[in-house]
């Protein structure tokens, strides 16, 4: 680990991540999930696997919340239960591997997972089955498990959500709820690892306005942008997303 200098802090490093939080947050400002899909292979490169997670839950942690405040009321509550139990399960099933496993595996790993949904995504397929509590557990299982790996577990949300019958407004708002616990789930895993020092909680802490202010920025754009373009974005974001993590 780094020493706790003002070399290690104030740097280029440290720029490009707040550059880089800069626009995820506008991404999770508008879609309501994807606030890790850049960001963290970016900080992965910069600061390795362990650190880079961890940064990225205590940086997305306050524009999640942000974002709630402002959409709680259109969740669908009785369904986002069975998915957070099944995040909070399985987090630390894939952060265990975080800590056991090689780190450019890792970064791999976080490409593939990105692309794997974006293809399904661009296949135009839905889920057309049943969402009761089984079906919305295993999502929860399957985003928990990649969640703690790699901390892209969004995509397994965006993708189920997104093919719910709910209107955007609702879709958007339950992604939020569930980002949050994904996040939570992340932070505690990240801590009993041993994760945290204080240069990575500093590092995390000076970006977090950049991204704060993305969030606020992605949020207004989705209230003034046309409706039909939100799964179109969502979609272009999980496409070069992923490419560019596979070919990094």
């Amino acid at each position: 680990m780094d020493e706790l200098t003002i070399a290690n802090i104030f740097n280029v490093a440290l720029a490009t991540g707040a550059g880089v939080a800069l626009f995820n947050g506008m991404i999770h400002g508008y879609t309501g999930f994807g606030g890790a899909l850049i960001i963290i292979p970016v900080l992965t490169f910069l600061y390795g696997p362990v650190e880079a997670i961890g940064m990225v839950g205590l940086i997305t942690i306050f524009g999640a919340l942000q974002l709630a405040r402002e959409t709680a009321h259109q969740a669908t509550w009785r369904e986002l239960g069975p998915i957070c139990l099944g995040i909070i399960a399985f987090t630390p099933v894939g952060a265990w591997f975080l800590y056991h496993i090689d780190a450019e595996l890792i970064r791999r790993s976080m490409g593939g997972f990105i692309m794997l949904f974006a293809l399904i995504l661009l296949s135009g397929w839905t889920y057309c089955g049943k969402r009761g509590a089984v079906p919305s557990a295993l999502v929860g299982m399957t985003a928990g498990g990649i969640n703690g790996l790699t901390g892209v577990g969004g995509p397994p949300l965006g993708l189920y959500f997104l093919s719910s019958p709910h209107p955007v407004e609702v879709q958007r708002a339950n992604i939020i709820m569930c980002i949050i616990v994904l996040i939570i789930s992340m932070i505690v895993a990240i801590a009993v690892g041993g994760g945290y020092s204080w240069l990575v909680i500093i590092r995390a802490l000076l970006i977090t306005p950049a991204y704060l202010f993305g969030v606020w920025f992605g949020a207004r754009m989705f209230a003034v942008a046309p409706k039909t373009w939100f799964k179109k974005v969502a979609l272009v974001i999980l496409m070069v997303t992923g490419i560019s993590v596979l070919v990094a």
